[in-house]
């Protein structure tokens, strides 16, 4: 619980760096106990072993926040302790990307009712931002035929000192009702970012700017 009330906190604190915002939220952090650290911090490790991953990311849990950190690309990740949560190790891909070269980490905050993966990708060559949306673009509507792109307000943020991350957003029909989807893409070096969400389309606003801390916060320069 006190996970989740931390990292909502968090999300709705924080500065969003790009276009219409929504209505300021005033959110309080419950600072965490020894005890709500140190289950998170074996929350974390678990996720790791699980993955078979612990060459590749090591536990950064300082809070009551399970979290880790992926060692080459410094890309981090929050998790609200769920079932979704997960991290992810791809298969190499012959010489474009090398094996732990190509990771993600997936969770489902439940407050917010949204899905989010996100990933770090050393491509060689690196595409460009712009292709890898389309690439997404493509996935998206692979999965959802008949999805639509979305044309209305968002919010967005971005890392510290980066342009604001290229994105793609749609509304589709799922079984849960109508959802906004979205793929947001921020190169830094020779890493690719990348953010897949899904959350309820009445909430759009929310998700993007949801979405939007994920990206900020996994492709900081304070974390590399």
């Amino acid at each position: 619980m006190f996970a989740r009330l931390t990292f909502i906190a968090a999300l709705l604190c924080a500065p969003v760096a790009v276009a219409q915002t929504p209505p300021p939220v005033l959110a309080v952090e419950v600072p965490a106990t020894p005890e709500e650290i140190a289950e998170a911090r074996a929350y974390a490790d678990t996720l790791i072993e699980t993955a078979n991953a612990g060459a590749y990311f090591v536990n950064k849990t300082n809070s009551a926040v399970p979290e880790v950190q992926h060692v080459a690309s410094g890309m981090r990740c929050l998790f609200n302790t769920n079932a979704q949560d997960r991290i992810l190790v791809f298969p190499a891909r012959n010489d474009a990307i090398a094996f732990g070269d190509d990771v993600g980490c997936s969770s489902r905050e439940e407050a917010l009712a949204v899905e989010t993966t996100s990933y770090a990708t050393r491509y060689r060559p690196l595409p460009s931002e712009d292709a890898i949306v389309a690439d997404s673009v493509r996935a998206i509507r692979d999965r959802w035929p008949d999805a639509i792109p979305f044309d209305g307000a968002l919010a967005l943020m971005s890392a510290e000192g980066q342009e604001n991350p290229k994105y793609a957003a749609f509304k589709v029909t799922t079984q849960d009702g109508a959802m906004l989807t979205m793929v947001l893409v921020d190169h830094i070096g020779e890493w690719g970012f990348k953010v897949r969400a899904t959350g309820p389309f009445e909430d759009a606003m929310l998700v993007s700017v949801y979405s939007g801390f994920v990206m900020s916060y996994m492709a900081s320069n304070d974390n590399r």
